[in-house]
């Protein structure tokens, strides 16, 4: 399995391919097993978000609501940003995954309900954070970002209040980071976590200096 593959399945699984792109994944799960085996894989780690899902809507109605849209001149480039936001949703859900499956078994505990967010920018970064609020631990797993020649600083800036840094993080790695007591309570549903470029070290100001490379609202599983 390719990483390009292994995507493939991801999005199959999720329903993010179109009908064609469907046909010719389902085509060649027949003969091919690997490829067959990674789509069972996805389904199964994806199965307890399906109780979250509603019904699905009506066949037509995304293309009625696209063809309402101004410009509808770049589908292609929002379908993009839905794949890349649910591809940061499945780093997210993987990571904890290998995060919780390595903890030790006395203290081996799924978080109820975490809050989570799906990042991205115009640039391509795609990055997913979760956050367990009874814990206090973040989960930050990077899919693309690059913070140029500095370093990436994660910043929850709460419903009509000001940026609050929650410290660099790692652009290649996913990692879990302890949010200090006196900034839980800024990580609430409907907040924003986002990532800006900073020199080494973060911002000297302790606010925001450079360009946001990513960003995405919180929302609770």
């Amino acid at each position: 399995m390719t990483d390009e593959d292994d995507i493939l399945a991801a999005e199959y699984a999720l329903g993010l391919l179109d009908e064609a792109e469907a046909e010719a994944v389902q085509d060649r799960a027949r003969t091919d097993a690997p490829l067959s085996l990674r789509i069972a894989w996805w389904r199964d780690q994806l199965a307890p978000l399906a109780g979250e899902v509603a019904t699905p809507a009506p066949a037509g109605v995304w293309r009625k609501i696209e063809a309402q849209l101004p410009g509808n001149d770049n589908s292609a480039t929002l379908t993009q940003r839905w794949r890349a936001a649910a591809l940061a949703a499945m780093s997210v859900a993987a990571a904890l995954m290998l995060y919780i499956g390595t903890r030790p078994a006395s203290v081996a505990v799924v978080p109820a309900a975490p809050m989570m967010a799906a990042l991205s920018g115009e640039k391509g970064a795609v990055v997913a954070v979760s956050y367990d609020a009874r814990s206090g631990k973040m989960m930050v797993a990077p899919t693309t970002l690059d913070p140029g020649k500095g370093d990436a600083e994660l910043w929850i800036i709460p419903a009509g209040g000001a940026p609050v840094s929650l410290g660099i993080v790692d652009a290649k790695l996913a990692q879990v980071h302890n949010v200090p007591a006196e900034r839980r309570t800024y990580v609430q549903p409907g907040a924003t976590f986002a990532i800006t470029q900073e020199v080494k070290g973060g911002s000297p100001s302790g606010q925001p200096a450079g360009p946001i490379v990513a960003s995405g609202k919180i929302i609770r599983t």
